[in-house]
């Protein structure tokens, strides 16, 4: 457990500079790939943490999809630059001017392609980061909410147990008349049964008692 709950609180009112702290000083998982911060939010969330988890999800798919992008362009350049090569040797050799008219695009095509790289190389040397902060507002978020439903739940736990208590106190005193209800019964049924006997009492029996 990284967080405990004495530290979090003081007077039962949240400490948000000491969140700050312990969430920046611990390796956090992201969250929303971590199965224990799944399991959490079945049980529960808020409007926040739901908005928080659809932005950190968009912006990791966001990063996954750039990612495809960087290697399907890198998997692109020895086929062009396989192509570029042809086509030189093609000029070179026998003055085409259809050739020429295709060199010059397949460069522009290869500039495209380098400049596209570059431009996703510098977005996702920021991805890691954003990522991380998002994923920390994240952690903030869920562990003042999680603290605030173990105090309600806490609360709620009191409650149940005093209501036990009572039960448990209402049952004693109820056994407590029980027995003295049945010594009452035995001894007026055993004084009888002594004046009586058993043949009469039988009878008194199978007329009197329900």
């Amino acid at each position: 457990m990284i967080f405990g709950k004495d530290k979090i609180f003081g007077e039962n009112t949240l400490d948000v500079n000491l969140i700050e702290e312990i969430v920046k000083k611990n390796k956090v998982p992201i969250l929303v790939q971590y199965e224990p911060f799944k399991e959490l939010i079945k049980r529960g969330s808020n409007d926040l943490i739901s908005k928080q988890i659809k932005e950190l999800n968009e912006l990791i798919k966001e990063k996954n999809t750039i990612e495809k992008q960087l290697l399907d362009l890198q998997a692109k350049k020895p086929k062009l630059m396989a192509r570029i090569i042809y086509i030189s040797n093609e000029l070179n050799e026998n003055k085409n001017i259809k050739a020429e008219q295709e060199l010059d695009r397949l460069k522009q095509e290869m500039e495209d392609i380098n400049n596209n790289i570059d431009m996703i190389f510098e977005k996702l040397e920021d991805m890691p980061m954003l990522i991380k902060e998002k994923n920390l507002n994240l952690l903030r978020e869920t562990v003042k909410h999680s603290y605030e439903r173990i105090n309600k739940g806490e609360s709620n736990l009191s409650d149940v147990n005093d209501k036990i208590t009572k039960l448990r106190k209402e049952l004693d005193e109820l056994r407590i008349q029980k027995e003295k209800e049945e010594e009452k019964v035995n001894s007026t049924y055993n004084f009888i049964h002594a004046i009586l006997g058993h043949k009469d009492m039988e009878k008194l029996d199978n007329k009197f008692l329900k």
